[in-house]
């Protein structure tokens, strides 16, 4: 099988590449990008004036809810949403029930993630740090390491136990594992069910205070320094955040961090009248903050974006604020939410866009992905994005099975148009007819 997407801007960070161009595709392998000659012999053929042609996306950073949770999300249905949404690498975190902490429950999901039922993307787990993630003994790493994880974290649940982190830091140098850390000082935060403010005083609501997640990455962040350990920071919601890891680069830490979508686009205006679709972990904060994390997200202080995926049954949102769920589902509208609040605003360059949302977290956790460059990747993993089209998302059409997402209704710019993974996985109904051809 011979497939030509043509005549598309090539945008590939980990060539520095931005061009107009095509990418020819056999057997499941890049095999040229650029100025191809040869068309010949070709199945398909994907017109692709005025798209994007990029390394297929990567998502550090989803909850599949599997083991345990399948009302929420199953593997089967959160691979389709991510095909859906141009992911072609995900990484699914490890607070399932119960807990991903031994080899096994590390092979049940890649054996899962490979199914026919499954969206045909790679899966990448990341195990828990400790065992039963409550932060005491850690798990046992190097066995799941063999196994298959790229990263170790306590996610929802974080190391508060500062010596016990250290030691957890300290072995995983030895097994050249990163850590990826939620960071939360609970006893700041505990009881807490939005950003403690001026909004949340007149809901009656309990904050969590902004100095919850800034003291907990200073803590994380001095760690790493003091033992080399790589860490990643997930989701940063502070201005003071953003500072703080600023700082800790300087100071020569191995830690990088992420954004998710939710929290440089929305402020804490949004829960209105205790609206549980806008309840997340760290919460949404305010505008002073979204200012300081686009300096954050422009600058290259925040290494990258991710969906934090966090998929939740209708039954358990439709309740009283305080008693819902933290998380949002946001595979399928991520793209759309960077590229109209960061591209076209102009916080982001294409070419920059395309590396927070591939290229640098396939760098981060060392995945094969990222790249368009031939022989990088096991199978040609691209992605076609229509930067122009306008739309408005709608829950009711995703993947999902959960439709607690907080961009329902909202009017998008820029989609996920194909997704390739070997050979193609998605194409969105969006996508004309008259862009694709079968060669007779």
């Amino acid at each position: 099988m011979r497939t030509l997407l043509k005549n598309g801007r090539i945008l590939d960070p980990s060539q520095e590449l931005d061009t107009i161009g095509s990418v020819l595709i056999e057997d499941d392998q890049i095999i040229e990008i650029g100025d191809i000659s040869d068309d010949s012999d070709l199945d398909e053929i994907y017109d692709c004036t005025g798209l994007w042609i990029t390394p297929g996306l990567v998502d550090m950073h989803v909850h599949l809810r599997e083991p345990g949770a399948s009302h929420k999300e199953t593997i089967a249905t959160g691979t389709q949403a991510a095909a859906a949404g141009g992911y072609t690498t995900i990484c699914c975190m490890p607070n399932t029930n119960p807990p991903l902490d031994n080899p096994a429950l590390i092979d049940f999901i890649l054996d899962k993630a490979a199914s026919p039922e499954a969206g045909g993307i790679f899966v990448a787990p990341v195990g828990a740090l400790t065992r039963g993630m409550k932060g005491k003994e850690l798990a046992d790493l190097s066995a799941m390491k063999k196994a298959g994880i790229v990263a170790a974290s306590d996610e929802e649940f974080p190391v508060q136990n500062s010596l016990v982190m250290m030691r957890a830091m300290e072995f995983c140098v030895q097994l050249d594992l990163p850590i990826m850390a939620h960071c939360e000082d609970t006893s700041l935060s505990d009881g807490g069910s939005m950003n403690d403010g001026e909004i949340s005083a007149k809901l009656g609501l309990k904050g969590i205070p902004r100095c919850a997640e800034e003291i907990a990455i200073v803590r994380n962040g001095l760690l790493a320094l003091h033992t080399g350990c790589r860490l990643h920071i997930m989701r940063v919601s502070t201005w003071g955040a953003v500072e703080m890891v600023r700082q800790l680069k300087y100071l020569n830490a191995p830690i990088t961090c992420e954004i998710c979508p939710m929290h440089f686009a929305l402020t804490d205006d949004a829960v209105g009248e205790f609206d549980t679709r806008y309840k997340t972990i760290p919460p949404l904060r305010t505008q002073v903050d979204i200012d300081l994390l686009l300096q954050g997200i422009n600058d290259g202080t925040i290494d990258c974006i991710a969906s934090d995926h966090s998929p939740h049954a209708s039954h358990e949102v439709d309740v009283p604020f305080e008693e819902a769920p933290f998380g949002t589902a946001q595979l399928e509208s991520a793209v759309g939410v960077t590229l109209t609040y960061l591209t076209h605003t102009g916080v982001l360059s294409p070419l920059e866009t395309v590396r927070k949302l591939s290229t640098k977290p396939a760098e981060i956790l060392r995945l094969d992905a990222g790249s368009l460059k031939p022989g990088v990747t096991p199978v040609a993993q691209v992605t076609i994005i229509d930067p122009e089209v306008e739309y408005v998302f709608d829950r009711s059409k995703t993947f999902s099975k959960s439709k607690n997402t907080p961009f329902h209704g909202f009017k998008l710019k820029g989609k996920a148009m194909v997704t390739f993974c070997g050979g193609e996985v998605y194409r969105d109904a969006l996508f004309s007819d008259h862009r694709y051809q079968v060669v007779e």
